[in-house]
């Protein structure tokens, strides 16, 4: 059996700590420049800003990297708050009685596009609905079927932990 060597002490094994590093693009005074950001696990943060040439060095925390963010960061169009406004530019082409029967033409056709859509959708409805049924019907199925097996799992850890009850 082995205890331990002379003259060698204890070895403390610490969990890893994570550096993060990452660049991304940043518009300071109008300027498109390089942010290289390094996090350290004690919570310091180094910016690096610069376009190659001039390179500014920002020491900060966390929060510090957040407000940096914040204030040069470029703003993600996809989460813009302002809705994009459609101007309608269509001008009549028609005009008096041409004009009508147009109009008349085409309120016609939405009507009997109406109808045909009605009955798709009827049906699409339809559709949809059973196949929620089957799904629901196949999920309670395999629902059952855990139960079943943890029941199983469990019927037998209790008989082969109960004393004198084993596998006969």
């Amino acid at each position: 059996m082995f205890n331990g060597v002379n003259g060698v002490s204890t070895i403390n094994i610490r969990p890893p700590q994570e550096y993060a590093k990452y660049e991304y693009e940043v518009e300071i005074d109008g300027k498109k420049q390089m942010a290289c950001v390094e996090k350290t696990p004690n919570g310091r943060v180094t910016i690096k800003v610069g376009d190659g040439k001039d390179v500014k060095v920002i020491n900060t925390d966390v929060e510090g990297l957040m407000k940096f963010n914040k204030n040069y960061r470029p703003k993600d169009i996809l989460y813009s708050s302002k809705p994009e406004e459609k101007t309608n530019d269509q001008k009549e082409v028609y005009s008096g009685k041409l004009a009508q029967i147009m109009k008349n033409i085409a309120v016609a056709g939405m009507m009997i596009n109406k109808n045909n859509s009605m009955q798709d959708y009827a049906t699409q409805q339809m559709l949809i609905n059973n196949q929620i049924q089957q799904d629901s019907f196949n999920a309670m199925q395999m629902h059952q079927q855990a139960v079943d097996t943890a029941l199983q799992a469990h019927n037998m850890a209790v008989q082969m932990t109960t004393p004198g009850m084993g596998i006969v």
